[in-house]
């Protein structure tokens, strides 16, 4: 695997900043050894991008021509960089929280105790599904939980482990697709993203929590990057990331 950057781990955090490469036309990735807490390092997934050029979409695994499938299923079918899964969704495999996909809602927001991450006019933002308020010129939301972090800061959650997937925005405006190999704990993982970027964290503004655990999947294949997160499960609906036409 070509491009992808490798950190040491002491101290219970990072013990080098961590380097996303260029892997072309403005996808940016890196591969890190984490360590969250006193546990030993989990390999870390970080995918970036600015909104502009690169553009996230909703994809239901009907469009693989399956009720459900895999990262890989919906990379390949919407020709995308890279794929991994999205919301929860309930026994029925309906979708359980907004789903706003190039500006259609696909399905209704849910008021409960979640976040919505959104990109609009305006850039990437993060709000709680109580106070949702539709942003101008809203292109993509997606709700889950729970809000790791806020305003730049991590908030505080009980004990527990599983494999994560992480929506998340820095303050220059760019998105962030975090995905873990292993288990992590959800606080361990917020100080992680909102640490600031010379202390080996990634200094995000916001993020969002995905359905995690047994459904955490992502499948890259853009230059010379290729990776393949594989999931105990397959999902009815994940998230891709394609190209801006004309970008």
């Amino acid at each position: 695997m070509a491009l992808l950057a490798q950190c040491g781990c002491a101290k219970g955090k990072i013990a080098e900043n961590v380097r996303l490469q260029d892997i072309g036309e403005g996808l940016e990735f890196a591969r890190v050894a984490a360590a969250y807490g006193a546990g030993p390092p989990v390999t870390t997934y970080v995918l970036r991008f600015h909104p502009r050029q690169w553009s996230l979409r909703h994809v239901k695994a009907e469009e693989t021509g399956s009720r459900l499938t895999d990262a890989a299923g919906f990379r390949k079918v919407r020709s995308a960089a890279a794929a991994f899964n999205g919301i929860y969704f309930d026994p029925s495999y309906k979708p359980l929280g907004l789903m706003v996909s190039d500006g259609k809602e696909l399905s209704r927001l849910r008021r409960v105790d979640h976040g919505v991450f959104t990109v609009a006019a305006a850039g990437p933002g993060l709000q709680h599904a109580r106070r949702w308020r539709e942003p101008a010129g809203l292109d993509f939301a997606a709700e889950c939980g729970p809000r790791l972090v806020v305003d730049g800061l991590p908030l505080h959650f009980k004990a527990g482990l599983a494999r994560r997937t992480v929506l998340g925005f820095d303050p220059e405006g760019r998105v962030y697709v975090v995905v873990t190999q292993g288990v992590v704990g959800l606080e361990d993982l917020a100080r992680f993203l909102a640490r600031r970027v010379s202390d080996g964290g990634l200094g995000l503004r916001g993020a969002l929590n995905l359905d995690g655990g047994s459904s955490t999947m992502f499948d890259l294949a853009w230059g010379d990057a290729a990776v393949a997160v594989r999931s105990a499960v397959q999902v009815p609906v994940g998230i891709v990331v394609v190209k801006r036409p004309g970008k």
